[in-house]
């Protein structure tokens, strides 16, 4: 009896134990099936500003993936997307934001549960949004001839690329300068200069293209600096704003003055020379209804043994292109930039101004500060004789070198001061007028700058007549 009540025993704990075993075999599926490895090398194929593709290696004999993603590193408030195969397109994403994607196995091609742990995270920026390579032009209305002659104020600035920024000198970094960079060029009053109206249109010297030296998106240097113009209540834009365009040689104009034709830029030299572009433009003036060319331009600095030999060259080009009707369709033509050339060739065989200054001239657009029929290579060049019909502070050097004294040839009778060495040039065609033309300096009485020094040039401009069509 004893022996029997055991066997009872023992076949109804094997019982329980089989309907258990059933149990869990029913509830996990075949064996293994909820021990699938974790899907391994999640990466991206390819992104743009609302989608990512992934892939992964695929696992052995897996029914589907879940692929998920968040903005969370814990993966909080994630979107899931399920898939047969082992790659994925997520949609619907925001240009310029960090994603977090994990994938697993999950049943039922992916819709049903998981079969395995999530993989590692892989971390993703899309690109954001490219930047706008034309602004806002302005009213693109053609203006009506009235007759009447108008003033086309031009300044000339080499700003000193960012690229140069040091924490060895930070009074010399823009964000330090950018201030008083955007204030001159509005026509901040100074200690030799009186308040004046903001220019016209702005040529600009390695006016920095790189948008990674701003948080701010699709923000250069030159951009900088025209939205700090802009927040005085002006309507400056440049004429592209395309990094490749013409790299750091740019032009801003004022669109509540000047219409924009045409725009373009020309290789000078090769595209390993450094600012080796003419930008250049066709505007209409609103008021008046004149047309007229405009360059920007900025030849090579004295950096390699042929240095002059390139920047000669460069000139040369520069002037046949100018003298090409099919560019400048006759129009008058005003041309400003660093040229990095004094005019009597002062720095040793630096001799392009020297050789070029006069062949300007017998093109048809000389120098708006020397006359036409002045040798450049005087150094004894009074300013009593300048083109322009009223100059400021012609007797001092428009390169400074963020030195603080400046060099200047005052002297007690202005009719005997002599026209400095410079570098920066406004060129503009023979016939127009050049009402004024001027440095632009904030120096105290021993010729020292006065606060921010805003580049390691100074500012230049002119005002130049159009005459009435």
């Amino acid at each position: 009896m004893a022996r029997g009540v055991r066997r009872l025993r023992t076949t109804a704990v094997v019982g329980v134990v089989l309907a258990v075993a059933c149990t869990l075999v029913a509830v996990a599926g075949p064996a293994g099936a909820a021990h699938r490895p974790a899907p391994r090398s999640l990466r991206t194929t390819s992104a743009d500003q609302s989608s990512l593709s992934v892939r992964w290696h695929w696992v052995r004999k897996a029914p589907g993936y879940r692929v998920r993603w968040s903005l969370h590193r814990s993966m909080a408030g994630s979107r899931r997307l399920a898939t047969r195969q082992h790659h994925a397109q997520i949609t619907g994403l925001a240009a310029n934001t960090r994603y977090f994607v994990q994938v697993a196995v999950a049943a039922r091609g992916g819709r049903g549960r998981l079969l395995s742990s999530w993989s590692h995270r892989l971390v993703r920026r899309t690109p954001p949004v490219p930047c706008p390579t034309v602004g806002d032009l302005g009213d693109p209305t053609p203006a009506v001839a009235t007759g009447k002659s108008t003033d086309l104020r031009v300044a000339s600035f080499n700003i000193r690329t960012m690229n140069l920024d040091s924490p060895d000198h930070p009074e010399q970094r823009w964000r330090a300068r950018a201030g008083r960079v955007a204030s001159l060029l509005l026509g901040a009053a100074t200690t030799r200069s009186a308040a004046a109206v903001p220019p016209d249109v702005i040529a600009l010297q390695e006016a920095n293209q790189s948008y990674a030296k701003f948080a701010t998106l699709c923000t250069n240097q030159m951009i900088d600096l025209r939205n700090r113009l802009n927040a005085s209540g002006r309507h400056y834009e440049a004429t592209s704003l395309a990094p490749s365009a013409s790299v750091g040689t740019r032009i801003l104009f004022d669109t509540a003055r000047l219409r924009l034709e045409t725009s373009g830029s020309i290789l000078l030299a090769s595209p390993s020379t450094t600012h080796p572009h003419l930008a250049w433009a066709i505007f209409q003036d609103r008021e008046g209804g004149q047309r007229f060319f405009f360059g920007s331009v900025h030849l090579v600095p004295p950096e390699k043994p042929d240095s002059n030999t390139v920047r000669s060259a460069e000139w040369d080009q520069l002037i046949a292109h100018l003298s090409d009707p099919s560019l400048t369709q006759g129009l008058p033509v005003v041309l400003a930039g660093d040229f990095n050339s004094p005019r009597g060739g002062a720095r040793g065989a630096n001799l392009a101004a020297q050789i070029h200054l006069p062949q300007m001239v017998t093109a048809g657009f000389g120098d708006t500060l020397i006359g036409k029929d002045q040798d450049p290579s005087d150094p004894n060049l009074l300013v009593s004789t300048a083109r322009a019909l009223t100059t400021a502070n012609a007797q001092c050097a428009s390169f400074n070198g963020f030195r603080v004294l400046q060099t200047c040839d005052d002297q007690t009778d202005p009719a005997t001061e002599k026209i400095a060495q410079d570098i920066d040039y406004v060129f503009a065609t023979n016939a127009l007028v050049v009402k004024s033309w001027e440095l632009v300096l904030d120096l105290d009485p021993l010729k020292n700058w006065l606060g921010t020094i805003p580049s390691d040039h100074n500012l230049v401009r002119t005002t130049i007549t159009l005459p009435p069509v």
